[in-house]
């Protein structure tokens, strides 16, 4: 491994290794070189400084995006905002400093909440620590004026003859002093305040450490303060504000008393008494006096955080003072700068004792790079400095090198102030450190090399800069401390929780509550908040991200405003993503768009015979008196039993239906619900349907294994029989605890992805570790375990094939061979593409999850699993009754769409039996890579290879292209081949719920990869939204209805959609690839790169019509062919970037040459579609061979200059 010097082409993105000075439109670097293949990707080790990131658990490396981090963006301005707003009365508990900010993602407002309440806390501590620095000897100066006062018998001479300056600030008015900063002083230093009464009393001492911090105390006055001193000063000004002193940790806030399953949280407050001052409990249990210390250690390490917080925002930086020791013996002035520049250096690093990398040592010796400082610094060495720490136990050995002991440090102030006030001192000319003291007179960052003969960089005489700097301004002009408390609510805030919030943020507390620790001043929250949860009034609202669409964003602002203020913000943070960034540059369009009208569908006879079914099963159920006999479960889709149960309630269901008394009773239900729906189907079709079709179709439902469900009324919703009532009910659970309390759910599509084993999960500031699979249910007072995959582990399972070349799913593959475990060592032919490259693999369904019961803090990051696979459909998938339709193959079938998670196509996760607690939890299964180094869950025995599973059944119509042109043809194994089938898919969507008259969220789009005539074939589908389809695509397969929705394409139709995107005064114009104008929307983020207007109009036009022209120059009726405009533009300026001459014309098509030594190459621009066989391209290519016989001849494409103009390179 190594690094070498390299440049970067920022306009074409071209990389090259390269030690020479930049060209224009290049900038150099360096490029990190790894040579073996076990070695990981990315640097353990900073180049600079050595810094070794590599112990680290998660993101063991330097590098960093160099950005501002999206939650201290929001946090920042979320600050400002609150700053603006009236402060809190000190008589009154109400606050009008109220914010929310809106999240599209669950995950996004957990980590906000985490993320900004975070931050915030360490802008508090900065600032705290500021003022607490500068008014630190003012509580000590309180203190002993508030004794006098109360002890005029004695005499404040004893003060005279230690600190002549005390003396005379406490003679000075010593009438007038503040009380209550004179208890604070005592209560903060209870046994250094008992001994200092003893010593103004002329009375021995009773505790000569104590009576010698006291003296130390009385002469350092007003200089240096210990940072011991300072944090509790610091931890007592947090308490008053109602802050947790060690952090917004979940570690910090939470204490456990108990443990495994007996295990119980309790809040940080409860260790302390609120009263007119906050001191701890007393008495106080075991746990609490731990949590107390553990407090006192997060907020020493955020202490040291706050002062070096970065190598270029350190507090000397800023000229507010910087750390010392206390030097042993009489050691020459350099020496001291060169110590404090080392305890500098160490504590950029973080290399203290509360640390969370601090391990336990007895290395003493100084990391390289300050040892390499130290010797450059004239006539001092390494040696003298370790001894200096280590004497004045500033410095403490450790399991890697010397670290810092904070309790000995001090924080020094300016020595000396220039003629504005201001700091003076001495900055690095290289890196723009400054400093307050010489530093023995180099930079110490810049002089670590290690190239013995590096030249030496001196520090120059400077002064603090006036520049506008974050840190400065919060340290100066942002006025008083405040709390931000954050929570989130969402639809995974446990349901007791929910009230509690919403109460605690409209300041409203009922006994035993404390306002001022666990009001709330800012909700993160999603959807769920836009209307009907009361929050009361507001005076701003922020949103995290652009809104999916306009009535999104007019219900969330339409959150502030209410106060009768003049005045209201909403602010918007867009962020670095294709949809934030179209809406940003458009404005209008998120705040003036028309909202889509509201709309119920009456006409489809698949949503009406749903509720038609529940109705007549339910009086079925009632009148058989089956349902007095069921045990209630409380499903939104019906109380008709368990599924194992339907054998015996079958022939009385069948008698009902079938006795011609109750005929009546469904012609009565058939009469109330047809009233206003438009329907053709007569009475006497569906009492036909009910009495001689439903029970061997309820029996096929029942014996089906792939369902999961164990109520009869869930397994018939999700088969499309009965509606789907209410919320979602493919929702799998994560438990946190072993119980069925604590839970998030996210639904199975999203679940396998964000739940798999590995991934984390942030919910209120604790990540959580997904680790296996598991149902628990509640029996009694215990839980139930049941098997966490279905079917369960130990039963054989219909294989799944996945081709990784085409992407084909074969699901059931070789239904006759069932599997335990994913094969992914053998590859069998794919049945598509007749490539070796099918695995076969155990894709199981999961029922829920869990985690290694481990909750962490949350620091801004977390690992995430590989996705699951995009939605698609099997190729075993029934093809319906494919109708030729204009040049389509049109058909409509009902099956299920599938997502898998092959943890990045390793064929699965191992899973094995589980232990909880030490006890054998038959049915759990986990994953040992995902609980490395727990004790509290832990694997045993054989391990099985399975992906996780989701599937779901709903109407899909099918559509292909029947005839294509010689040369043309969208292979989907390629990325103009997907791109042209997703544009199309997309394009389609838009088409159908445009004739539809429908929202755009009740459809879907993709593509799947087929067979046909012995070549690898796309097949582009939409599908309905709503869990087993709401009738839309079995409509649309109408050739009738397909006809007219292909008429969006129709380029002399001037309100189709093709007129309006081909429009070169508005859409024509400013499209180059796609935007969500066209074919772009929030829901299809992850294929916005692959999306192309003009592309999906040239499918479409070949649907409508096989003889079309595809290519880049001829006109589309009276409108110019859109890539022409791209040709001549875009795409020639990016080719002469690349090197090439100007555009020449072979035959019919433009070409780019490049006459260079070492290479000649000829790039001609031919349409996406085009290949090597399209009669155009044959010309083109002999006309450029015959001008040029020594060049390489080469297709290419403005679909991929565009995107990757580094392939052309």
């Amino acid at each position: 491994r190594k690094w070498v010097k390299a440049k970067l082409n920022y306009v074409t993105g071209m990389l090259s290794q390269s030690n020479t000075q930049p060209n224009d439109n290049e900038v150099p670097g360096w490029l990190y070189q790894v040579n073996s293949n076990e070695a990981s990707a990315f640097p353990s080790k900073c180049p600079r400084c050595d810094a070794d990131y590599g112990k680290r658990k998660i993101f063991p490396t330097p590098l960093r995006t160099h950005r501002t981090g999206f939650q201290k963006a929001c946090q920042v301005i979320a600050g400002g905002l609150l700053r603006e707003m009236p402060a809190p009365s000190p008589q009154s508990i109400r606050s009008p400093r109220k914010l929310v900010i809106f999240s599209d993602s669950r995950q996004d407002a957990a980590k906000l909440a985490a993320g900004m309440e975070r931050d915030h806390y360490r802008d508090m501590v900065r600032l705290l620590l500021i003022q607490s620095f500068k008014n630190y000897w003012t509580d000590f100066v309180e203190y002993l004026k508030n004794f006098y006062a109360e002890n005029p018998a004695l005499n404040p001479n004893l003060i005279e003859s230690e600190n002549p300056a005390l003396y005379e600030k406490i003679i000075t008015d010593p009438e007038i002093f503040d009380t209550q900063k004179a208890d604070e002083f005592s209560n903060r230093y209870l046994e250094i305040a008992r001994e200092a009464e003893r010593w103004m009393r002329s009375q021995r001492p009773q505790n000569d450490n104590f009576r010698n911090d006291w003296l130390k105390m009385l002469r350092e006055y007003p200089n240096r303060v210990s940072l011991l001193d300072l944090r509790r000063k610091l931890r007592d000004s947090l308490l008053r504000y109602g802050i947790c002193p060690g952090g917004t940790d979940f570690s910090a806030l939470n204490y456990s008393i108990g443990q495994n399953s007996g295990r119980v949280w309790h809040p940080w407050f409860d260790c302390y008494e609120w009263g007119r001052s906050v001191v701890p409990v007393s008495p106080s249990t075991p746990e609490q006096t731990n949590h107390l210390d553990r407090l006192e250690g997060k907020l020493a390490d955020e202490m040291m955080y706050a002062i070096f917080i970065h190598v270029a925002r350190v507090l000397e930086n800023i000229g507010q003072g910087w750390v010392s020791y206390s030097p042993v013996g009489n050691p020459p002035d350099v020496l001291v700068q060169v110590v404090d520049a080392v305890i500098r250096q160490l504590g950029i690093r973080r290399l203290h004792r509360y640390s969370s990398y601090f391990r336990l040592g007895n290395n003493k010796n100084l990391p390289g790079y300050c040892e390499r400082y130290s010797k450059r610094v004239t006539g001092i060495s390494s040696a003298d400095v370790c001894q200096q720490l280590t004497a004045s136990s500033a410095g403490i050995g450790s399991s890697n090198s010397l670290v810092l002991n904070p309790d000995r440090l001090y924080l020094v102030p300016p020595s000396t102030l220039n003629s504005s006030g201001k700091p003076s001192g001495y900055r690095c000319p290289q890196c723009n450190a400054f400093y307050l003291h010489l530093a023995g007179g180099i930079c110490p960052e810049c002089n670590t090399s290690r190239n013995e003969n590096a030249p030496i960089v001196k520090l120059e005489p400077s002064q603090v800069r006036s520049d506008f700097d974050y840190y400065t301004y919060l340290s100066e002009q942002s006025g008083q401390p405040f709390r931000m408390n954050a929570a989130e609510l969402t639809g995974q805030t446990d349901k007791d929780e929910r009230p509690k919030r919403q109460r605690w943020f409209q300041d409203v507390f009922i006994s035993e509550e404390i306002p001022k620790v666990q009001g709330i001043d800012l909700l993160s929250v999603t959807t769920t908040m836009e209307a009907g949860v009361d929050i009361g009034a507001l005076l701003a609202v922020m949103m995290s991200n652009m809104p999916p669409r306009r009535f999104n964003y007019q219900q969330r602002v339409g959150r502030a405003g209410r106060r009768s203020a003049g005045v209201s913000l909403a602010v918007t943070f867009c962020r670095g993503r294709s949809h934030d960034d179209f809406y940003f540059q458009r404005p209008e369009s998120i705040t003036g768009d028309p909202p889509p009208p509201p709309y119920v569908d009456m006409r489809t006879e698949a949503i009406f015979k749903r509720v038609l079914l529940k109705e007549v099963l339910r009086q079925a159920f009632a009148e058989t008196e089956i349902s007095s006999s069921l045990e209630l479960t409380d499903s939104v889709h019906g109380e008709f039993g368990k599924v194992e149960d339907w054998d015996q309630y079958k022939p009385q269901i069948r008698a009902w239906l079938q006795d011609n008394s109750n005929e009546s009773k469904i012609l009565s239900i058939l009469e109330a619900l047809k009233t206003q729906v438009g329907l053709n189907t007569e009475d006497s079709q569906f009492l036909d349907y009910l009495r001689s079709a439903l029970i061997p179709e309820i029996d096929h439902i029942v014996a089906d294994t792939t369902y999961t469900q164990d109520t009869l009324s869930e397994r018939l919703a999700n088969a499309g029989y009965l509606p789907m009532f209410g919320f979602p009910t493919r929702v799998r659970l994560l438990y946190t605890k072993w119980s069925d309390k604590e839970t998030i759910d996210r639904d199975l599509d999203v679940a396998i992805g964000q739940f798999a084993p590995g991934s984390q999960t942030v919910r209120d500031k604790a990540v959580h570790t997904a680790c296996g699979v598991v149902e628990l249910v509640p029996q009694n007072n215990s839980i139930n375990v049941k098997p966490g995959f279905s079917p369960a582990l130990t039963e054989h399972n219909q294989a799944l094939g996945l081709c990784s070349n085409c992407q084909a799913v074969v699901y059931p593959y070789q239904p006759d061979q069932p599997i335990t475990g994913s094969n992914t060592t053998q590859l069998s032919a794919c049945p598509v593409c007749h490539q070796q490259s099918l695995r076969s693999l155990d894709a199981r369904e999961p029922k829920g999850f869990f985690t290694d019961l481990c909750p962490e803090d949350y620091d801004g990051q977390f690992e995430w699993q590989p996705r699951s696979t995009r939605p698609t459909i099997s190729i075993n998938s029934p093809a319906g009754n494919p109708m030729l339709v204009l040049n389509a193959n049109v058909s409509s079938v009902s099956d299920r769409i599938i997502s898998i998670n092959d943890n990045g196509g390793k064929g699965g996760f191992d899973f094995q039996n589980a232990s909880v607690f030490g006890k054998p939890q038959p049915g759990a299964y986990v994953v040992a890579d995902a609980i490395e180094g727990s004790d509290r869950v832990t694997g045993s025995e054989k391990k099985y290879k399975i992906a996780l599973l989701a599937r779901r059944r709903t109407d899909i119509l099918l559509v292909n292209i029947a005839h294509w042109s010689e040369g043309i043809f969208a292979d989907p194994m390629t990325v103009e081949g997907r791109s042209a089938w997703y544009s199309f898919a997309f394009w389609l969507r838009i088409a159908a719920s445009a004739y539809l008259d429908v929202d755009l969220e009740e459809l879907q789009a993709g593509f799947r990869t087929l067979a046909q005539d012995g070549r690898v074939v796309g097949e582009g589908f939409i599908c309905d939204s709503l869990e087993n389809g709401a009738g839309y695509c079995n409509f649309l397969a109408n050739p009738h209805q397909f006809e007219e929705v292909m008429r969006q394409s129709d380029i002399d139709n001037d309100r189709s959609i093709a007129c309006r995107w081909l429009n070169p005064q508005v859409h024509g114009r400013n499209c180059d690839t796609s935007c969500n104008d066209c074919l772009r929307d929030y829901r299809n983020l992850a294929y916005h790169g692959l999306l192309d207007w003009r592309l999906a109009l040239d499918m479409a036009r070949l649907v409508r019509d096989s003889s079309v022209t595809i290519d880049l120059t001829s006109n589309w009726g009276n409108f110019p062919n859109p890539w022409q405009s791209l040709v001549v533009g875009a795409i020639s300026s990016t080719f002469q970037r690349l090197g090439y001459d100007g555009p020449i014309q072979f035959a019919n098509l433009t070409g780019f040459v490049k006459n260079q030594r070492t290479r000649r190459e000829i790039r001609i621009i031919r349409h996406p579609l085009w290949n090597d066989r399209h009669p155009q391209w044959i010309e083109a290519e002999a006309n450029a061979r015959k001008k040029y016989p020594k060049h390489e001849i080469k297709q290419a494409n403005p679909l991929i200059a565009l995107r990757r103009p580094g392939d052309y390179v």
